[in-house]
C-alpha cells in the first residue's frame, strides 16, 4: 500500500513538473519572439539603457532554458549551470557595487570549485536495475560507459602508456610510405 502512494504520487510530482517545463518553455519562446519583434534598432543603437533591458530580457529566456534543461535532466550539473546563468545575469545586467560584484565572482568561483572538485557524475547517472527474467541477462550483456576527456580524443591510448601521435599524412599505426 505505501509504495504505490509513493509511486503514484512521484508520477503526479513529475507530471507537474513537465507542465511547469512545458509553461515556460512556451513563456520563453513567446517571450523570445517579442523579443526580436518589438526591437527598435534606432533606439538600440542611440540609447544604452535599451541594451540593457534587451540584454536583460535575454538573459532571463535564457535562464529559463536552462531551467528547463534543468527539470527534464535532474542532474547536478545542470543545477549549477541554472545557478551560474542566474549570478552572470546579475553580474552582467544590474548595476551593482564593488562589494556585490566580489561577492558575485566568489560565487562563481565557488560554483566552479563545486563542479570541478566536488561533483561526483557517477551520482547522476541512474542505476542499471536487475534483469527481470531469468534470459535477459545473456541476451543483454553490459555496456561500459563511453570513453570521455583523454581517452575519447586518443581511443587506443592505455594508461601510462599512450600511442605516438599521427603526424600528417600517416595514421596511427602506419608509417609514412617512402
Amino acid at each position: 500500500m505505501k509504495t504505490t502512494m509513493q509511486s503514484k504520487l512521484a508520477r503526479a510530482a513529475s507530471l507537474l513538473e513537465l507542465i511547469v517545463g512545458f509553461c515556460v518553455l512556451i513563456s520563453c519562446v513567446i517571450c523570445g519572439v517579442g523579443i526580436v519583434v518589438s526591437t527598435d534598432v534606432k533606439a538600440l543603437f542611440s540609447t544604452t539603457g535599451y541594451f540593457q533591458i534587451l540584454l536583460s530580457d535575454a538573459c532571463y529566456i535564457i535562464i529559463g532554458i536552462e531551467f528547463i534543461k534543468m527539470i527534464a535532466s535532474h542532474t547536478l550539473d545542470s543545477v549549477i549551470d541554472v545557478m551560474l546563468l542566474a549570478v552572470a545575469r546579475q553580474m552582467i545586467v544590474e548595476h551593482t557595487s564593488p562589494v556585490e560584484n566580489l561577492l558575485a565572482v566568489g560565487a562563481v568561483a565557488i560554483l566552479f570549485v563545486v563542479r570541478k572538485y566536488l561533483y561526483i557524475s557517477q551520482l547522476d547517472k541512474p542505476e542499471r536495475r536487475a534483469p527481470s527474467r531469468k534470459g535477459e541477462a545473456e541476451a543483454a550483456p553490459a555496456q561500459e560507459p563511453a570513453p570521455s576527456g583523454i581517452r575519447a580524443a586518443f581511443p587506443g591510448a592505455r594508461r601510462g602508456k599512450p600511442e605516438p601521435a599521427a603526424t600528417m599524412g600517416e595514421t596511427a599505426g602506419e608509417p609514412l610510405a617512402k
